[in-house]
């Protein structure tokens, strides 16, 4: 019992937890002062209770307890001080910085308009990754398989790779037909680059022994490449997804903000244009989340899908 209390209870995640949740029984000067007024506290406190269950489960995993027990400390830390300074002591400008209640709120008032853009967002996402990370491992395992293209391209896509998506973006939105097509294009160019070059390097470090494995055993280029080279290199490419993903979903979020009309980039960017802060925080912290749930599923794939590494 007593290990049981110093593991789950007692431990300063869970104080900032309960701090949190009686600050919900302070009065409010934010509520008395403040035009909008102060929302329901349910959907945040639904959000902190989520994060306390998580955060439980994952004191399961030895291993994970103590990473565990920081973020969630960190976590809780500053809702709490948000929650005080500024749903209950009103210290910061309402306009600025939005009590955490009313930031919670917007995903009840605007949940049809959040997950349509999520929608739109993530078909954008899929499609223009999926092309880029199939179409640059094949070419760039092809390229590194010969050392003459690779001394040839190698030098090349590196000097490309050095721009960033977010200087172009702008300019492809503008010469594409659709906005669906410019926002696909800018994603492939996104991770190809890095992709393509990862490729090439992952080719070139397969160990000779399984290479003359192969040879010997009559197997054919094509073979090779597609049977042996590729499937060596998949827990390297999925290694790299996440970095993959965050640098998609900025620049997609980027192109949503210049010409898009709908998708997670576009609600931020509508809220903003009309000064609604709190609605704008809602788009980033939903932003966040997805990219973290994202992330899980790609560590989650790589456990069931992935049984060999090196």
């Amino acid at each position: 019992m007593k290990n049981f209390l110093s593991k789950y209870v007692f431990n300063l995640a869970n104080l900032f937890f309960v701090l949190t949740l009686l600050c919900f029984l302070l009065p409010s000067k934010y509520a008395a002062e403040m035009r909008i007024g102060l929302k329901s506290p349910l959907v945040f406190g639904i959000v902190l209770v989520l994060v306390e269950i998580r955060f439980l489960f994952s004191l399961r995993n030895k291993s994970k307890a103590r990473a565990a027990k920081d973020i969630t400390f960190f976590v809780f830390v500053v809702a709490f001080v948000w929650e005080l300074v500024v749903s209950r002591l009103n210290l910061f400008p309402y306009v600025f910085v939005p009590a955490l209640e009313n930031v919670f709120y917007v995903f009840v008032q605007d949940y049809a308009l959040i997950v349509t853009g999520f929608f739109s967002s993530m078909y954008l996402l899929l499609v223009g990754m999926t092309t880029s990370i199939v179409i640059a491992v094949i070419l760039g395992t092809l390229v590194g398989w010969n050392p003459r293209l690779t001394k040839a391209i190698y030098p090349i896509a590196k000097a490309v790779s050095t721009v960033p998506p977010l200087i172009y973006t702008p300019y492809v939105v503008l010469i594409m037909p659709t906005f669906r097509m410019a926002s696909i294009f800018v994603i492939f160019l996104t991770n190809f680059w890095s992709t393509f070059m990862g490729a090439i390097n992952n080719t070139a470090f397969v160990e000779k022994r399984i290479i003359n494995s192969a040879r010997v055993l009559n197997l054919s280029t094509p073979v090779i490449l597609f049977k042996v080279i590729i499937p060596f290199n998949l827990p390297r490419i999925i290694n790299g997804l996440p970095i993959h993903l965050a640098s998609a979903l900025m620049t997609l979020t980027a192109a949503e903000m210049l010409g898009a009309d709908s998708g997670m980039g576009f609600y931020v960017r509508m809220s903003l244009n009309f000064a609604n802060y709190t609605k704008a925080i809602s788009g980033i912290f939903f932003i966040g989340l997805v990219v973290t749930a994202l992330n899980a599923v790609i560590n989650f794939a790589k456990k069931r899908l992935i049984k060999w590494s090196y």
